[in-house]
């Protein structure tokens, strides 16, 4: 790599100062100060990335509902609930749900579910007394005739993600037998950069997505900070004969939902580079 003919050698982008039209801290523009013209074989990296980890375990309309379905001598009855958006440990999550059954379903009277945490397998069990109970998977909720209140098929903003609750079919819990979930409190394992107008579209993501200029690993738990630096040589994209004035950039998940930083800032470098290969 050679740097000559370069108009600038790195941009220094900070949420902070995006562009006032800017939906958030994810979702934003910003303006440079003047009009870059880059020539033929001009490349950049994304590096010096520093996201804080502030989104919660469960966020509002991404991960919060529950799907139901209580079966009492063979007649089936569906539930929708709808976990408070807030960081959990395993115990937490296991009272939310516990709470959320009782309260709907039973007017509060707290022995008929239980839901337990085990902290020595990372499990969540599930029963109702008197019930067969399962808690619909994703395929299920696509598939299966619904009778509780309606929901869009195709944003289903399920916390089954978090229950690892992914097969095709659930499995049926009794008072005998609770259905047991393994948890995964970390739903955002990686944080997907993209920018639609500066990418090359010369990545795919998991779901085809082609304007990726960066995957950012989640390495810090709730309250720490991501970091992610260039790792190879290689790990460029082209930009040749692009004009940079106003750049557009959005953090999103694996799911193409926006990370909610809840106000919080991300940074991250822009670096040229010319590609003399």
């Amino acid at each position: 790599m050679a740097s000559g003919d370069l108009p600038i050698k790195k941009i220094y982008i900070d949420s902070k100062f995006r562009r006032k039209d800017s939906v958030s801290s994810s979702n934003f523009k910003i303006d440079l100060p003047y009009t870059l013209k880059l020539g033929e074989n001009t490349v950049f990296y994304v590096d010096d990335v520093c996201v804080p980890h502030t989104w919660h375990t469960v966020e509002q309309n991404i991960n919060d509902k529950l799907y139901l379905r209580l079966t009492h001598n063979y007649a089936d009855t569906d539930y929708i609930f709808t976990l408070r958006p807030q960081t959990y440990n395993g115990s937490q999550l296991a009272s939310e749900i516990n709470s959320q059954i009782n309260t709907t379903v039973f007017a509060g009277n707290a022995s008929v579910p239980a839901v337990s945490y085990n902290s020595q397998n990372q499990t969540i069990s599930v029963s109702v007394s008197g019930f067969d109970c399962k808690i619909l998977t994703d395929y299920e909720l696509k598939t299966l005739t619904w009778g509780g209140t309606s929901y869009n098929k195709n944003d289903l903003q399920s916390v089954n993600e978090l229950l690892s609750n992914n097969e095709n079919t659930s499995t049926t819990g009794t008072v005998s037998t609770p259905v047991e979930f393994y948890l995964n409190l970390q739903p955002v394992r990686n944080i997907y950069l993209r920018s639609p107008n500066i990418s090359s579209f010369s990545t795919i993501g998991c779901n085809g997505e082609s304007s990726i200029i960066k995957k950012i690993p989640v390495t810090s738990n709730y309250g720490g900070m991501v970091f992610s630096t260039v790792t190879s040589g290689s790990d460029f994209l082209d930009c040749s004969k692009q004009t940079w004035k106003t750049l557009e950039f959005h953090l999103l998940d694996v799911n193409s939902n926006y990370i909610n930083l809840h106000g919080s800032n991300v940074s991250f470098s822009l670096v040229l580079d010319k590609d003399i290969n």
